[in-house]
């Protein structure tokens, strides 16, 4: 009954249909990023080809639309890229001078290392301390993973370590020309310093930030209770409440949805191509990667 009923049965007016929604949601699409403007069109291409599920998708979008406090689940951003990169100064530091376990011998001496090594050390410690303002929130060291002091103790201890190492070993130093190594040296103590000083404000923060529920209630991935969004449920189990005619309906959508980003310039040409051959419920649920 519903494969007779269905309004674009005929290919020309689905094309139609779609393509007249689209075109009024062309500004709204500009202005997103390139994937989620895909997920968003293709959705709206679905309601243009099978109008019964317009009311449903509203009402759920209504009834969903009054949970304010629900928490978004936590996602990797441009801080976490600066985290790694700090943390990879971090080991750095210690990797230039300290022996190696397959060799038992340093990449460099103390007096050509001792430089670089304060460098790489006071430039961690200061992207670490930029980040801190807005690490609660972030991926891989916000307050839900508790471990943004424990990381922070561990580099200064690592750090410790490699500043005792060079203080053992001051004789290889150039005692004519010690102002470098010394300045190193100086470098490493003070990036120390401040390591130890900022896990003791990042515990401090953590703790105040873990006294709010939604915060608290996340696991170690960014995850919470509150992540479920019924919306996304019903977009990832729409495939199984189509009817086969409605079915090929909504995949010939996808594909003119696909056709008019292409030629509004909204995808690129090789994203298209991606997309075509991906699977339209994967889409419709929110995969667009």
């Amino acid at each position: 009954m519903t494969d007779r009923v269905l309004r674009n049965s005929d290919p020309g007016d689905l094309d139609a249909d779609v393509r007249a929604e689209l075109t009024t949601r062309l500004s709204e699409l500009r202005g997103r990023q390139r994937l989620d403007a895909v997920v968003e069109a293709s959705r709206a291409a679905v309601l243009a080809a099978v109008p019964r599920l317009r009311s449903a998708q509203a009402r759920l979008a209504r009834d969903s639309g009054g949970d304010v406090r629900r928490a978004s689940r936590t996602r990797w951003g441009a801080r976490d890229t600066a985290t790694v990169v700090a943390l990879l100064l971090g080991l750095l530091a210690a990797g230039l001078v300290l022996p190696s376990p397959r060799n038992g011998r340093p990449a460099l001496g103390v007096d050509e290392a001792a430089m670089w090594v304060g460098l790489c050390a006071i430039l961690s410690a200061v992207i670490f301390g930029l980040l801190e303002r807005g690490r609660l929130t972030s991926f891989l060291l916000g307050a839900h993973t508790r471990g943004a002091a424990r990381l922070y103790v561990v580099v200064g201890v690592v750090w410790t370590v490699v500043f005792a190492y060079v203080v053992v070993s001051w004789d290889e130093v150039d005692r004519y020309e010690p102002a470098r190594a010394m300045t190193g040296l100086v470098l490493l103590g003070t990036a120390v310093a401040g390591i130890a000083a900022l896990a003791v404000v990042a515990r401090r923060r953590d703790r105040v930030a873990l006294a709010d529920p939604i915060t608290a209630a996340k696991d170690e991935w960014g995850r919470s209770p509150g992540d479920v969004d019924p919306l996304r449920q019903w977009w990832a189990a729409l495939p199984s409440t189509l009817t086969p005619a409605e079915r090929r309906a909504a995949d010939r959508a996808y594909g003119v949805t696909l056709e008019v980003l292409d030629g509004e310039r909204i995808l690129r040409a090789r994203e298209t191509r991606r997309l075509r051959r991906k699977n339209p419920a994967a889409v419709w649920r929110g995969d667009a990667g």
